[in-house]
């Protein structure tokens, strides 16, 4: 398994958790306790799913928790969206967060796809 694609990708997904804990902070200004939950386990998921999947014996393994640190990706995503629409987060705040989300997907998309292809 290419284990420097998984370092480069857990890294980055550990950015976004970052970006989204400072955003957080917004959140909770607004009162939106159950959004900012969502949100921060959502983030925290990412990075511990690529850690979990990087640790598996197999690429069948590996894939499942990659796929569902993919699927995190997309939540943070929604919950970004909905904190936005909301105006409890800040344009400024959204778009860096969801920058750096797009940023972990594709990431993560290459490397279910690579190891996909060492699976065949």
């Amino acid at each position: 398994m290419p284990k420097r694609s998984f370092f480069k990708a857990r890294d980055a997904a550990r950015a976004l958790a970052f970006a989204v804990h400072e955003a957080a902070d917004d959140l909770v200004a607004r009162r939106s306790p159950g959004l900012r939950n969502q949100l921060l386990r959502a983030a925290a998921s990412v990075p511990a799913n690529i850690a979990e999947g990087e640790q598996q014996s197999s690429n069948a393994q590996a894939l499942h928790f990659l796929r569902i640190a993919l699927g995190s990706t997309d939540e943070v995503g929604a919950h970004l969206d909905t904190a936005a629409d909301a105006g409890a987060l800040s344009p400024r705040r959204h778009t860096a967060c969801q920058g750096t989300r797009r940023v972990v997907r594709v990431m993560l998309q290459r490397l279910i796809t690579k190891l996909e292809a060492e699976s065949r």
